[in-house]
């Protein structure tokens, strides 16, 4: 018996790959063989070159689900709703220490400029728009919008002198479908997407079509560009001239890209499915029942005196439908007379939907997270919903919504406000206190301001405007603070309420007891406080139910 022959023995030395003839990933998202990842081979891309080719359809798309889908329309509607909403109130902050000024001019200062501010933002004939159709926080929900549906705005800030009228400065928004590279020729380094950038990367001008690509109407307008630069100069002064408001995600990225993206197509076949439920539905009710004949061949061709019946049933058929004309309504308390041979069946087979709004329940909750926003505010369905829940859904949901009113800040509304405040310090409008320097000396310190936005909203008014006491009492917050955070203004508010106890006290009435209302009443808990409460409370289960 031949003895086997002995296994080499390979002796690896440290650090080398004994397995090359098999490559496996270190990392599992680089595996080639694993059954999970097999096949998935995305091409790496710039910022410029994943989005820009596929950007037309993409928003197209986009636009047709806001337009036809009403979870799409109101998802978009809500963060609108949300971030600049229906009053955007500006805040003046002019830094006292960079103008070397005391605080109390700067003060004085930035009533002034919110006074002069007011006259311009709420111009009850629209001055500040060019088109003369929105007041500027109609301007600046117009830029919110366009940025959450489509993920970019702009807007060309224009030089209109009207008469009667001192401010010169006037908004023009215009559809980023316009802006495009002149003569729809290629992306290169300098040109992409219609945005013209210097040798770091900066945008220095944006081409324009002069018409929509789409409007036949305006002839050739669409196949004309014009370029516009980003800033005019002003000495050391970069007045702003063209507004391109975008999220950027990526270094390079030159064009923004719509948060409905990622859910674009879930959201799309959610759609198409709850049609077809909704079609099935209806069509399963609105079918009452069948009328079916009980006549068989042979007693056709028996009744009809011929031997197949062939020759009468065209004449047959037609008194049985002559019969039906006059009685195809079944009214209440109503005999159903059917003709001779015929047999009605009822419709009594319900359309079975039971797994439909859990189903649609997972989708919505995915398209929610998609946009930072929570699912009972998308639904606006609270039947699952305690103070915790509701409260924790507010937290996370807020914390989205400040980042995005900050892009929409520093992309639009503050570039807009410095460009109105040097045109208003410029004629005259705005008076500058003795020494201060000039508005092109110091633009960013003049400039300096916060800007509120719709409140955040109660989930329990008496436990969090207690809690809103007990932050200002204990020095950890302020009245300006709690106030702008549900969207008010704690000077407008202290006026008034001067203006209301002058009045109280003229007309001899007494005032409330100021301690009794700082200090409310403690309500009692509702059912989910109490549950939340008992959720808190330490010890087993029995020890919570006997306390």
């Amino acid at each position: 018996m031949t003895a086997a022959p002995a296994k080499p023995r390979v002796r690896v030395p440290a650090g080398s790959r004994p397995m090359a003839a098999i490559p496996r990933a270190s990392h599992h998202s680089a595996d080639m063989a694993a059954q999970a990842v097999a096949g998935w081979m995305p091409p790496l891309l710039s910022p410029d070159a994943e989005w820009l080719y596929e950007r037309d359809l993409s928003v197209a798309r986009i636009r047709d689900l806001v337009r036809n889908d009403g979870w799409a329309q109101a998802a978009v509607d809500r963060m609108v709703d949300m971030t600049v909403g229906a009053t955007f109130r500006l805040s003046a902050k002019p830094d006292a220490v960079a103008l070397g000024i005391d605080q109390a001019e700067a003060d004085a200062l930035a009533l002034r400029i919110e006074a002069k501010w007011r006259k311009y933002a709420q111009d009850p004939t629209f001055r500040a728009d060019a088109e003369r159709a929105l007041p500027v926080v109609g301007l600046f929900g117009l830029a919110a919008r366009e940025l959450v549906a489509t993920g970019e705005a702009c807007a060309v800030l224009r030089w209109l002198p009207k008469a009667g009228w001192p401010f010169s400065t006037a908004v023009q928004m215009v559809d980023a479908d316009r802006l495009s590279n002149p003569n729809n020729r290629a992306d290169d380094d300098k040109i992409r997407g219609g945005v013209e950038c210097d040798e770091n990367g900066a945008a220095v001008a944006y081409h324009f079509r002069d018409g929509h690509p789409s409007d036949w109407f305006a002839g050739a307008k669409g196949n004309i560009w014009t370029r516009i630069e980003r800033f005019e100069t002003l000495g050391d002064w970069e007045r702003p001239k063209v507004l391109h408001l975008f999220e950027k995600r990526r270094p390079g990225q030159r064009r923004g890209v719509s948060r409905l993206v990622a859910a674009l197509v879930k959201q799309r076949l959610l759609a198409k499915y709850s049609e077809a439920e909704v079609k099935a539905a209806a069509l399963n009710g609105s079918i009452v029942g069948a009328i079916y004949t009980q006549m068989g061949s042979e007693y056709a061709a028996e009744a009809l005196g011929s031997d197949t019946g062939q020759q009468d049933w065209g004449a047959f058929n037609s008194e049985r439908v002559k019969f039906y004309n006059d009685r195809r309504q079944m009214d209440e308390a109503r005999f159903v007379t059917m003709f001779p041979s015929d047999r009605l069946d009822l419709n009594s087979t319900p359309r079975q939907v039971s797994g439909y709004p859990a189903f649609q329940k997972a989708f919505l909750q995915g398209f929610a997270a998609s946009l930072g926003i929570s699912y009972e505010q998308l639904s606006m369905d609270w039947t699952s919903t305690n103070y915790s829940s509701a409260r924790a859904a507010l937290n996370e949901t807020w914390r989205t919504i400040q980042r995005l009113r900050a892009v929409i800040v520093w992309g639009f509304v503050q570039p807009v406000y410095a460009a109105w405040l040097e045109d208003a310090i410029d004629t005259g409008e705005v008076e500058l206190p003795a020494g201060a320097p000039d508005f092109y000396d110091e633009p960013a310190a003049y400039s300096q301001a916060e800007w509120v936005g719709p409140g955040r909203g109660y989930v329990d008014p008496v436990k969090e405007a207690h809690a809103a006491i007990m932050r200002i009492k204990g020095g950890i917050s302020t009245y300006e603070r709690e106030a702008a955070e549900q969207g008010g203004d704690w000077i407008l508010t202290l006026q008034q309420r001067k203006r209301e106890q002058d009045a109280f006290r003229e007309a001899g009435v007494p005032l409330g007891d100021d301690a009794a209302a700082a200090a409310p009443a403690r309500a009692q808990p509702d059912e989910d406080s109490r549950e939340d409460e008992e959720d808190r409370r330490p010890g087993d289960p029995e020890a919570r139910a006997a306390a």
